[in-house]
């Protein structure tokens, strides 16, 4: 199913949503399309802290990458030595910020879930974030779950939704 064809209901958006959203892929289209149902109130979104966590530390490594030419390693190894580092960026910052603020997503508490998340992720081979956000899901009865990623493929219990290529990008 496409995100323009979401009607309604509600959606999970995995972490790579967000970043197709903010970056220039043949995804981002899409990724803003279903931003803007979220946005507008067509459909309920959902994410958790982890989502916000993720995306944060991609956008701050991406950040680091940009004005350091630092690869991920290199660029936490920098940050820990010069933690002033991240007082002088605000790239990130700005985008978790307008993730949060902006979007109407709805961020769900998962401290009850982390007993479920272990099952999760033993039983469906997850690393314990993706299997947290699939737990997120299915505690609240969330209609869609909006990856890219594949390892979801094997989660018997999410309806996937997938980004739409654009070919012209």
């Amino acid at each position: 199913m496409n995100y323009s064809e979401l009607e309604g209901g509600s959606v999970f958006l995995d972490t790579n949503i967000l970043l197709y959203a903010y970056t220039v892929t043949r995804f981002s289209s899409s990724c803003e399309t279903l931003l803007e149902k979220v946005q507008t109130k067509d459909i309920t979104g959902y994410i958790n802290s982890t989502v916000v966590d993720e995306f944060f530390h991609k956008a701050l490594l991406t950040q680091m990458y940009m004005e350091k030419r630092l690869s991920p390693r290199k660029a936490i190894t920098y940050i820990k030595k010069h933690p002033d580092a991240l007082t002088n960026i605000s790239t990130p910052y700005v985008m978790a910020k307008e993730v949060l603020e902006q979007y109407n997503l709805i961020v769900l508490d998962t401290s009850d879930l982390l007993i479920d998340t272990l099952q999760i992720s033993q039983r469906y081979g997850l690393l314990f974030s993706d299997a947290l956000h699939a737990a997120s899901a299915r505690k609240h009865d969330i209609n869609y779950f909006a990856t890219n990623d594949q390892d979801f493929d094997r989660v018997d219990f999410l309806a996937l939704v997938r980004p739409s290529a654009d070919t012209t990008v």
